[in-house]
């Protein structure tokens, strides 16, 4: 009976961690949805605060839309869309267009609040490659 009473207890707190786990994924994603405009970045540890793209808008239909201010043609905005997932601290973008071999993004979220984003890409086939943007939500 003691056996049962300790398979019981464990498999009842096994679900309510993974429970928790993605109620918790849940509110984060909720919180990465909206308007985001770059406001900082670094490049292999320099400043670096032109960041490629301006405004980031994550819908919560899981579409993201990527604003690229002045890059354009006679200075027109770019825009690229995505789609967008995320799973713990890992933000992966999967664009419409792009380039072969470029069809996926991954980034790391390493700040997440309801007023700001921080995460950072890596390069693993690029020796010290290391951007890193800070986001604040319109």
């Amino acid at each position: 009976m003691k056996g049962i009473r300790i398979i019981c207890t464990t498999v009842f707190t096994l679900s309510l961690i993974i429970g928790c786990s993605k109620d918790d994924d849940s509110k984060s994603n909720e919180l990465l949805i909206g308007t985001w405009i770059a406001v900082d970045g670094t490049h292999n540890g320099e400043n670096w605060t032109a960041a490629d793209y301006n405004i980031i808008k994550f819908t919560s239909n899981n579409r993201a839309e990527f604003i690229y201010e002045g890059f354009g043609n006679n200075g027109e905005d770019i825009h690229d869309m995505a789609d967008w997932e995320k799973v713990g601290n890992t933000l992966t973008i999967k664009w419409d267009e792009s380039d072969p071999g470029l069809e996926i993004f991954e980034l790391k979220i390493l700040d997440l609040t309801s007023s700001r984003l921080v995460w950072r890409s890596e390069d693993p086939n690029a020796e010290e490659y290391n951007i890193v943007e800070i986001f604040n939500k319109n």
